[in-house]
């Protein structure tokens, strides 16, 4: 589409005098797109919009891909050539452009403190698709996945372990379908053992004791402490493989304490002009850049000496800016101040050039529930994708339909569309039922139009490759508005990687499903005389293809039977 907007562009411009961009060009509910440029020049030459748009519609000859051009209501709206729309899309290639250096892109981050949280999975799935869809654009993209393994929490756990304390009974009975997996055995100790760190002085003391040794260079206390976290790495990455999230590399935020990248992280802040060291410890005084923190400084060290997590963040990021050129960090909207510490000592302090950026999502809220891991109330993922893959087994024993690996695709589907289909900076207000909707706004809706397109192609039998007897003149208005929003798919994907946000692929998918199924249901495919038949095969065939395509850059399969 993006051929066509930048010729009816540089005709509007030639035209009207006026410099424009692609925002210029709207979808016109009397034309294929339209553009409001008489109304700029109305101002400036004091005329009547209406006026204006009927001398630069003149101007335009028709021809090409212009079937006709013409002014109303002050926009200049031009109508396309059916036949070369249809042509153009069918000899499209997609080939992305190789994008010049790499990308490192840092996501989920889940405490290892029990199950991943449904809450949570909203930063995997942002993430896991912002991967797909940069890649997809030409990106060189490394995903990585930082590991809270050196952290009080953690060392909560470590502790009740290491007391050979019992799990809690009740939740190993509430949570039984999954209590032998390890993140949720990991689980039932910590809501143990943080109780008794709210109550008893002598365990807090252990606790403090096991942190201040790891911090100090015993190996057995860190060994504990870390282990205890890789322990629940496991049972979470069963999670994240059930929503078909991808990682590259695994850092450990304790290996900034083991390769003294955080002793000299310290060093480098200590010779700063901002820095600061009162009774609560040592830190930056950033004042002078716009962040003013209570106490005079942001603190990076303890008075016990023990670093805080800021300060092994900085040292996890210096090494991440020698391994890309573009460094991306998804994030809760909670995170903003702290990432704008983060930024503001790697460039100002330490002089880091890298592009550091963040991606904030809003929260996910539950209408009318409380959680608190601590407390043992939680909201498991792994219940949420055992529900939805229930669900799409009990829809497909009524419409006698595909089996339990398609009842996978389209659970896991609706889980991660659910989430991904809202603009990452807006909240979600989770509802169960919603999550699990098969109908309106849903990823089962667009798997079915996939399923429903291979399924015309099959009954067809014909070899697409082979087809020569063809009827280039689109003259049904839904075939054209499918035509043409298949045109359309590559905009949407540059899109959501111009702005990292692939809720942008989402919307389109949706639009381009909406827009098969009224083809659908005015243009029949098989019956149609033969010249008409092949080329409606071939526009099938494409939103197949782009449909599955779409899907896969979301994380979601296309089955091909629902």
């Amino acid at each position: 589409m993006d051929e066509i907007r930048d010729l009816l562009l540089s005709k509007l411009e030639s035209a009207s005098g006026e410099r424009l961009s692609s925002e210029d060009l709207k979808d016109s509910p009397v034309a294929d797109l339209g553009c409001p440029v008489a109304y700029k020049l109305a101002k400036k030459l004091g005329r009547s919009p209406d006026a204006i748009a009927e001398e630069i519609a003149a101007k335009i000859p028709s021809g090409g891909i212009i079937s006709s051009v013409k002014a109303e209501a002050g926009y200049v709206n031009f109508t396309l050539d059916s036949a070369e729309l249809l042509r153009m899309l069918l000899r499209a290639v997609r080939k992305p452009t190789k994008k010049p250096g790499t990308i490192v892109l840092e996501h989920t981050s889940v405490n290892p403190t029990g199950p991943v949280h449904v809450g949570r999975i909203r930063n995997t799935v942002i993430g896991d698709c912002l991967r797909r869809i940069l890649v997809r654009c030409g990106h060189d993209v490394e995903t990585h996945y930082y590991v809270n393994d050196i952290g009080k929490q953690v060392a909560i756990i470590a502790a009740g372990l290491a007391a050979r304390m019992e799990p809690d009974q009740d939740l190993m009975q509430k949570y039984k379908s999954h209590a032998d997996r390890e993140d949720f055995k990991v689980f039932f100790t910590y809501v143990k053992a943080n109780r008794l760190y709210e109550e008893d002085t002598a365990f807090q003391g252990k606790v403090q004791s096991l942190i201040q040794a790891a911090e100090s260079g015993d190996k057995a206390a860190l060994e504990l402490i870390t282990g205890t976290a890789r322990r629940c790495l496991e049972g979470q990455l069963e999670t994240f493989s059930r929503l078909n999230a991808v990682f590259d590399v695994f850092d450990y935020e304790s290996d900034g304490l083991t390769d003294g990248s955080v002793d000299e992280v310290m060093e480098k802040v200590r010779r700063s002009s901002h820095y600061q060291k009162s009774e609560v410890g040592e830190g930056l005084d950033l004042t002078s850049y716009g962040l003013e923190k209570r106490g005079g400084m942001t603190v990076l060290a303890r008075a016990d000496g023990t670093s805080v997590y800021l300060a092994r963040d900085i040292a996890y990021h210096l090494k991440k800016v020698k391994l890309g050129d573009r460094i991306i960090n998804v994030l809760g909207e909670d995170h903003k101040l702290q990432f704008q510490e983060l930024k503001t000592i790697l460039e100002c302090v330490f002089g880091i050039k890298a592009a550091l950026e963040a991606v904030h999502f809003s929260f996910v809220s539950f209408e009318g529930m409380k959680f608190s891991t601590r407390k043992g109330e939680i909201a498991a993922a792994d219940e949420l994708l055992d529900e939805a893959v229930a669900k799409a087994e009990a829809e497909g024993e009524k419409r006698q339909l595909g089996g339990e690996g398609t009842a996978q695709m389209i659970g896991v589907g609706a889980v991660r569309f659910h989430i991904i289909k809202t603009t990452p900076n807006k909240q979600i207000t989770f509802r169960w039922e919603d999550a699990l909707s098969f109908e309106g706004e849903s990823a089962p809706y667009i798997q079915y139009a996939h399923a429903r397109s291979c399924r015309i192609l099959e009954k067809s039998g014909a070899d697409l490759k082979k087809l020569n007897d063809i009827d280039y003149a689109v003259a049904d208005d839904e075939e054209k508005k499918l035509i043409l929003k298949l045109l359309q798919y590559e905009d949407a994907v540059e899109a959501a990687a111009a702005h990292l946000r692939p809720d942008l692929v989402a919307a389109y998918l949706l639009e381009l499903a909406g827009a098969y199924s009224r083809f659908y249901m005015k243009c029949p495919v098989l019956d149609a005389p033969e010249p008409v038949k092949n080329r409606r095969l071939l526009t099938v065939q494409k939103t197949r293809e782009t449909i599955k395509d779409g899907l896969g850059l979301l994380g979601i399969d296309a089955p091909e039977r629902m």
